[in-house]
């Protein structure tokens, strides 16, 4: 139920459409998937993506939802403050920030960089491990992670084209 989802939920700065940022505190469940959708939703709209840039952003935060369900908290219940907004990046363009907190006992200590340029050959074995947040980084602009004394902090970024268009294939 999406009821058991949600902890808190704020909208500060929303004095506009396009400006603000959304916030949320939900527990860490699969039910809770759809409420992350609907934000994603909202703020995609605000961000004029397109449907297949606002798809490719909703894959990636789906993504790194999962991954701190089944990986930080192992399946259980654990709590994620969830924020995104619109910000400026350092070219004079603007960025879509997606931040999700985990209280986690378990930290993932692997390096991004690592991960995403690890070799894929086409006849070596798919095994689990590190292909979801190869996908979450193929998506997304920039991807970060912190390791804090009481969990994570990962951070997704999308670049938001003047044009809505796909850059760089993306």
């Amino acid at each position: 139920m999406v009821s058991n989802c949600i902890q808190d939920v704020s909208f500060p700065d929303c004095e506009s459409s396009h400006v603000g940022k959304l916030c949320l505190q939900m527990n860490c469940n699969s039910d809770c998937i759809h409420v992350l959708r609907s934000m994603v939703a909202v703020m995609t709209a605000r961000a004029g993506m397109a449907e297949l840039q606002s798809n490719r952003v909703a894959i990636a935060v789906d993504e790194l939802f999962a991954n701190i369900a089944a990986h930080a908290y192992n399946g259980k219940q654990g709590r994620v403050e969830f924020e995104t907004c619109i910000g400026n990046s350092g070219d004079g363009g603007q960025e879509l920030i997606f931040n999700f907190r985990d209280y986690a006992s378990a930290a993932w200590n692997g390096k991004i960089e690592e991960v995403t340029t690890a070799g894929t050959e086409v006849h070596d074995p798919l095994s689990p491990g590190g292909l979801g947040l190869r996908l979450i980084c193929s998506v997304a602009d920039r991807c970060e992670h912190e390791v804090y004394a009481d969990g994570n902090h990962w951070r997704l970024i999308f670049k938001i084209n003047d044009k809505d268009q796909l850059k760089d294939g993306k």
